[in-house]
């Protein structure tokens, strides 16, 4: 029985998944159906908050309707990723959820499968009017975002 060498195998592992790769039409990984990948082309928003589409009333993030917002002081955003709660499974599952404050990062969450619910809490605090911008990744149909105004 020949030895095993792997160095050699390693390096024709290598130049063959290079020369796959090379062929048009072909890839090595596909991490997504044909049909998916406009998912993750783009950040994906409501189109119209009147009609929503099936997948936006799953993944885009809905906010609590908020009260008076006072200059400076903290207030609790509530934020659910679904108009019904998106599910948490193996296979498909609420990666992160990032909130934003203008351009500044407030807060980002992160999940696993075995979180039970795409739901969170987020203090805030905010001196001017401001624009709220939730993103969120779902694991299947990419980056979702929503964006609120809010008036102090």
């Amino acid at each position: 029985m020949q030895d095993f060498n792997r160095r050699k195998f390693l390096k024709t592992l290598g130049v063959s998944t290079i020369a796959i790769g090379l062929v048009p039409g072909m890839s090595v990984l596909k991490s997504v159906s044909a049909d998916e990948v406009d998912w993750y082309q783009n950040i994906n928003r409501v189109n119209d908050p009147t009609n929503l589409t099936a997948k936006e009333k799953g993944h885009a993030p809905f906010l609590q309707t908020l009260g008076i917002i006072k200059s400076g002081e903290p207030f609790d955003l509530d934020i659910q990723i679904g108009e019904n709660l998106h599910p948490m499974a193996v296979n498909h599952y609420i990666q992160w959820i990032e909130v934003y404050v203008n351009t500044d990062l407030i807060s980002r969450i992160e999940f696993s499968p075995l979180c039970p619910q795409a739901k969170v809490t987020v203090p805030i605090s905010v001196k001017e009017p401001s624009t709220l911008r939730i993103l969120t990744r779902c694991n299947l149909h990419g980056i979702w975002e929503t964006t609120k105004k809010i008036t102090v």
